[in-house]
């Protein structure tokens, strides 16, 4: 595809813990490659626990039924998906410090940042490891080769923790509920896992009234 005047701009919403994000990451990946240039993509937290305290029975029970409809997907990665993170005895009491790893990820490239969530999620979906605790945390990084200094540094850092708040809280006002979600060109939200097609025919569709717009058109979903 030639590219457009400007690059589409989308903002993928994800915590590290979401088996549905998992499995997005993967067909957007696809997406990624088949538009090149024509889009800029930008990955933002929204993490689904806030507040840091024990899962209830209940909500164990609700997390472990999501990861079991998760495996229900086509991709083989799927069947990989485990409940052991949610039932397993040492479930995360909020994904901030995961989240906040990332972010202190990013400031050695978004590359290592990429690297760095890619290894978190194998290890929290697959093999059922608490990735919120700290010394998981440190030996996942160091895997990954970053620069340990600077990346504690910014981890124990409060203004990386305010940030991640921060962009819960405005995500939230834009009318981000859950994730995976997609904001294309700061107007069309995608929520929810779908199929690389739809994904596609989104992202097409959001081209062309991006830069065919239609004349008094005021069209805008996220605000």
């Amino acid at each position: 595809m030639k590219p457009a005047s400007k690059p589409l701009r989308i903002t993928v919403y994800q915590d590290v813990l979401c088996s549905w994000c998992y499995l997005a990451d993967l067909r957007l990946e696809t997406l990624k490659h088949e538009f090149g240039d024509i889009i800029r993509w930008r990955v933002r937290p929204y993490p689904l626990r806030v507040q840091d305290k024990r899962p209830t029975e209940k909500e164990l029970r609700g997390l472990s039924a999501e990861v079991e409809r998760a495996r229900q997907e086509p991709e083989p990665v799927a069947r990989q998906l485990t409940t052991e993170l949610w039932r397993g005895g040492d479930a995360p009491r909020s994904s901030i410090p995961a989240l906040m790893a990332l972010e202190a990820a990013r400031l050695q490239g978004p590359t290592a940042r990429a690297q760095l969530a890619r290894m978190m999620q194998h290890a929290a979906l697959e093999q059922g490891i608490n990735v919120t605790r700290t010394d998981v945390i440190f030996e996942l990084a160091s895997r990954v080769g970053l620069d340990m200094g600077p990346f504690s540094a910014a981890y124990h850092s409060d203004d990386t923790r305010k940030l991640i708040l921060d962009e819960h809280e405005l995500a939230s006002s834009r009318g981000v509920r859950g994730v995976p979600t997609l904001v294309i060109a700061g107007r069309w939200m995608v929520c929810g896992l779908r199929e690389v097609s739809e994904y596609r025919e989104h992202i097409l569709s959001c081209l062309g009234k991006l830069y065919t717009p239609r004349p008094g058109s005021s069209e805008r979903v996220v605000h």
